[in-house]
């Protein structure tokens, strides 16, 4: 087959997009390279400061330069992580498993007979200030 043949067989919109979608791979493929070359330049330059220093710099490489997220520096000596973990033993010691939290009532503080006897008067005025208006007692 030929050229036009083929290109017969498609509307001008298909060949378009064709066209867009090769060149938008042939970009990504070009900034790959690159970085490739770029990364090979960067090895290269610490492999000769390694040299100059004696042999004390790290030598980057293209995986380490292409690590994200959170960095794993830290870490805690030994007697810290003995006092963590005693305190986490306190603080659980006597938690049976599968042991609800306290599941006994929070005692009320008592109300005066004076602190009801107002309660109950603004309750009667709310009821009286409502049947007032003819409507039904509200749900509670």
């Amino acid at each position: 087959m030929n050229l036009m043949s083929l290109l017969k067989r498609y509307s001008v919109d298909q060949i378009k997009e064709a066209i867009r979608i090769h060149s938008t791979n042939r970009r990504a493929q070009v900034l790959d390279e690159k970085r490739a070359s770029l990364l090979k330049q960067v090895a290269q330059i610490d492999r000769e400061l390694a040299k100059l220093n004696g042999g004390s710099v790290v030598a980057t490489t293209a995986s380490t330069l292409e690590k994200r997220g959170r960095k794993k520096g830290y870490k805690l000596s030994a007697a810290t992580r003995r006092k963590m973990s005693q305190a986490a033993k306190r603080r659980y010691a006597g938690k049976a498993k599968g042991e609800s939290p306290s599941t006994a009532k929070r005692k009320r503080k008592p109300m005066s007979a004076e602190t009801r006897a107002k309660m109950a008067a603004a309750a009667k005025a709310r009821w009286a200030k409502f049947r007032g208006t003819g409507e039904t007692k509200p749900e509670a």
